[in-house]
């Protein structure tokens, strides 16, 4: 299969975590590994997407709110579904005198993030979705006929869901337990039972999590150790000595394939570069610099002799942690000095831990055309999806609510 599609080496697969997908990846690692081609013999073929286990811990954790979740979207639907309605909404919430320039925005259901974002600029509407029930009785059956229209109830479990900034982060955990809301409480519970099912065993994530922290020269032994240990501090000795033997096998694994490809392209051998480099004319040892020079080649070779991953995770160099840093770009101008490390540096860091970024294009498509038949024209899908891309690819911070209105006008003008 491999030789057929021209693939040499395969490192990681990186999918969702459907239960079919670890049978799939399985075989695929035998497949491999019959064709010689996977690196560590698939060890860390498997890679899981992060994007998609933030998903199901935020969506098992509110599932007790997904009626209420379903009603504000549908009402957000509804509006968004024409311009005429989205003027008539508009003009509830001056009436209302809601101080509020975020524009309503469709959400992907099965991506938390949009959800939230969606739940977020709702919540602040709740008044003017009231006013446009009392005044639009089409809102209220068309409403009526699905999910049903928001009550107080669904409101508040609303609030309650986008009342936070970090509802991934696993020290909320703690926080949220001991509040005394006993619906928090509840989804707190779940949350925390999903988390513990993907990341709850720091020695069943996948290796190459840990691993690509030491590539960061910022960072290293010592600042994965101190992490390790704020998270898992039961185990964190184990978890440090596997990280540990995992790096020297793969550091030895690489240095045997850049030894072959020398041997194999008519080089000389470093040992061979070693053993020449302490050899000393013997009418120099005569002279009085004899024993100077001697010295001086010895600690030159005792330094050439540490392989590159002991020489660089002990150079102690001034760290920079400005947001200018570029660690590629640290890599390729330090590659003369670690070959070799530069060589994992490049395979490691380039691993996705997520999927999403290959969705995108499905999940804008909900947002372009759902089933109110609520489209924007191919220009402005164009432009919006190259926006997003450039925006992520920015340094800076952006806002998006400050260029909503902008958009909006936009759009409006090519519908």
């Amino acid at each position: 299969m491999s030789s057929r599609l021209g693939i040499e080496r395969v490192f990681t697969i990186t999918v969702d975590n459907a239960s079919a997908n670890s049978v799939a990846i399985e075989y695929l690692r035998k497949k491999l590994n019959h064709q010689n081609v996977s690196v560590a013999n698939g060890k860390f073929i498997h890679m899981r997407c992060v994007a998609h286990i933030l998903n199901l811990i935020v969506q098992y954790g509110i599932k007790d709110a997904s009626v209420s979740v379903d009603r504000v979207r549908g009402a957000m639907r509804y509006i968004r579904a024409s311009p005429s309605r989205l003027t008539k909404f508009n003009q509830r919430v001056k009436e209302e005198m809601i101080d509020s320039k975020a524009q309503l925005c469709l959400d992907v259901p099965t991506r938390w993030n949009s959800t939230y974002m969606m739940l977020k600029v709702a919540e602040k509407y709740e008044r003017a979705f009231e006013s446009y029930v009392r005044d639009d009785h089409n809102f209220f059956l068309d409403l009526t006929a699905g999910d049903g229209v928001p009550t107080f109830d669904d409101w508040e479990i609303v609030r309650r869901v986008s009342g936070s900034l970090n509802v991934t982060s696993h020290s909320l955990f703690d926080g949220w337990q001991d509040c005394e809301d006993l619906d928090i409480i509840s989804m707190t519970f779940k949350m925390r039972e999903k988390y513990n099912k993907y990341w709850g065993e720091g020695n069943k994530v996948n290796m190459l999590v840990y691993l690509a922290v030491i590539f960061d020269q910022r960072c290293k032994m010592s600042f994965l150790d101190f992490g390790v240990n704020l998270l898992f501090p039961n185990i964190a000795n184990d978890i440090m000595k596997m990280i540990d033997k995992e790096l020297h096998c793969l550091f030895n694994e690489y240095s045997s394939n850049a030894r072959r490809i020398e041997l194999f392209e008519g080089r000389s051998s470093s040992s061979t570069n070693l053993c020449s480099s302490i050899e000393i004319d013997q009418a120099e040892m005569k002279t009085g610099l004899a024993k100077q020079q001697y010295l001086k080649k010895k600690k030159q070779v005792g330094l050439e002799s540490k392989s590159e991953l002991d020489r660089y995770l002990g150079e102690d160099e001034e760290v920079n942690n400005s947001s200018s840093f570029d660690l590629l770009l640290w890599w390729k101008m330090n590659s003369p000095r670690f070959p070799i490390l530069a060589q994992m540096a490049r395979d490691i860091l380039a691993i996705l831990i997520s999927t999403v970024a290959s969705e995108s294009v499905f999940s804008t498509g909900g947002r372009v055309l759902d089933s109110f038949r609520s489209s924007l024209t191919p220009l402005m899908v164009e432009a919006l999806v190259c926006t997003q891309d450039w925006l992520w690819k920015s340094n800076d911070a952006i806002n998006l609510e400050d260029y909503v209105d902008e958009l909006q006008t936009m759009e409006d003008g090519n519908i």
